[in-house]
């Protein structure tokens, strides 16, 4: 008769793209098991879970106001420019066909009138 074999050892050998130890490369590591790893990963997700929910309803409007306000200063500071180069285009136009006089009296009752509205419209300061 033959003699019994012993079972074959695993090979210790690792995988080829697989971390020491035999798990694949991308697999997380084992955690350890015991009863500190549930309830204290438990209470580090509420607070981390808490915070971004305090953090979503403070800083996050807040990011939303301060960049539209980037947006206007650089459109005022942009389009302030261009509204004054285009009047003193449009004054040189007009003197053109116009006399120098006349193109300052219209100029000047637009604007006039202009700011005659513009002051209406302004709001009542209480008392």
């Amino acid at each position: 008769m033959s003699e019994p074999t012993a079972p074959s050892a695993p090979s210790t050998a690792p995988e080829p793209g697989s971390a020491p130890g035999g798990r694949p490369a991308n697999a997380a590591a084992p955690r350890p098991a015991t009863s500190n790893g549930d309830w204290t990963d438990q209470v580090t997700d509420l607070i981390v879970d808490s915070v971004d929910k305090v953090r979503s309803h403070t800083t996050g409007p807040i990011l939303e106001i301060s960049k539209g306000m980037v947006y206007a200063v650089v459109a005022l500071i942009l389009a302030l420019p261009i509204v004054v180069l285009f009047l003193v285009g449009l004054v040189r136009v007009f003197t053109i066909f116009l006399p120098a006089w006349a193109t300052y009296l219209i100029f000047g009752i637009i604007f006039v009138l202009v700011g005659v509205v513009l002051w209406s419209k302004r709001g009542r300061v209480p008392t």
